[in-house]
């Protein structure tokens, strides 16, 4: 893109922080071209003038290491390669819901991107997050390594969602040491770290697969009762009093004033008889609604059933 040589257009970009958008020449319009600055926020105008803007041009984000949020008008119809590649702050980015020409490798290493969001209405932003299709975009791109998905036209719809789910299956799959090798290969064995360490790396990988099925369950947008059970399964296989006790790990670490997620670890079966005393301990300083939810649970479950076996006993 950007055979046109003609002088750049540089504007303020109205995101937070200020800096500067550098516009080229092209087609009939213009492409966005560079940020110059150190804001957080970006959002690129639909118009120059008269003139449409129509693209982004390859690398045009590269590397930008503050900006945090880039938001693009409906009129973009084409992205570059590689142009929000290793943007380490990136959290979100607002993209058209049509987008017929996007490059490869957009989003390489925006490790910290939690969201894509479509363009549109109040309403049908409201329903899509609610629906957590954002979410799923981003977890396309970074997680699950599919660009195929990367596909504003059809995404949400039945085989969009089929294939996004089959992805994090063979995600699930994955042995917990896939890719240390690769870290070793490279020459990165003198780094530092957890995600270095071969005591470490499968724990972090592990729970980097959790998230993602916690984010699923918790998000059930058509989601199969064969998909549903397979995830519930992978989460109670790392409960507490487990080799692997990730999924428990999680929520104390990163989620415990969220009710949903004990719900959603109940329901898996990661509460047991066994383990309750420890879940009870490790939760002790938490409010009174998880407190009270844990409790209950174990008198329908536990304490319900100890008193049919006494009565049985009795008779």
């Amino acid at each position: 893109m950007n055979d046109n040589k003609k002088t750049d257009k540089i504007i303020e970009n109205m995101g937070d922080g200020g800096g500067q958008l550098v516009f080229a020449s092209y087609k009939e319009g213009y492409i966005f071209k560079q940020y110059r600055g150190i804001g957080t926020a970006v959002v690129l105008p639909s118009q120059i003038e008269d003139k449409t803007v129509v693209g982004v041009e390859r690398k045009a984000f590269l590397s930008c290491k503050t900006i945090r949020s880039i938001t693009l008008p409906d009129t973009i119809e084409e992205i570059g390669d590689w142009a929000f590649a290793h943007m380490e702050q990136l959290r979100n980015i607002t993209i058209p819901c049509s987008l017929p020409n996007r490059g490869k490798e957009l989003f390489l290493g925006c490790r910290r991107l939690r969201e894509i969001v479509l363009n549109g209405t109040e309403e049908e932003c409201a329903q899509r997050a609610s629906q957590g299709i954002g979410r799923m975009l981003a977890l396309a791109v970074t997680i699950l390594h599919d660009y195929f998905l990367f596909d504003p036209t059809n995404v949400g719809k039945e085989d969009w969602v089929k294939r996004w789910d089959e992805k994090l299956l063979a995600l699930l799959a994955l042995d917990d040491l896939d890719g240390f090798e690769e870290l070793w290969t490279c020459g990165e064995e003198d780094y530092e770290g957890k995600d270095y360490d071969i005591k470490s790396y499968p724990v972090e990988k592990r729970k980097m697969k959790l998230r993602v099925v916690y984010f699923r369950l918790l998000h059930s947008y058509k989601l199969s009762d064969v998909i549903k059970n397979t995830l519930m399964k992978y989460l109670c296989r790392h409960t507490k009093g487990t080799d692997a006790p990730e999924a428990w790990e999680l929520i104390v670490e990163e989620h415990c004033s969220e009710l949903e997620y004990y719900r959603i670890f109940a329901e898996a079966g990661g509460i047991t008889e066994d383990n309750f005393a420890g879940i009870l301990e490790d939760i002790k300083d938490n409010d009174a609604e998880i407190k009270a939810f844990l409790l209950r649970y174990k008198e329908e479950h536990f304490d319900r059933k100890d008193a049919f076996a006494a009565f049985d006993l009795v008779w």
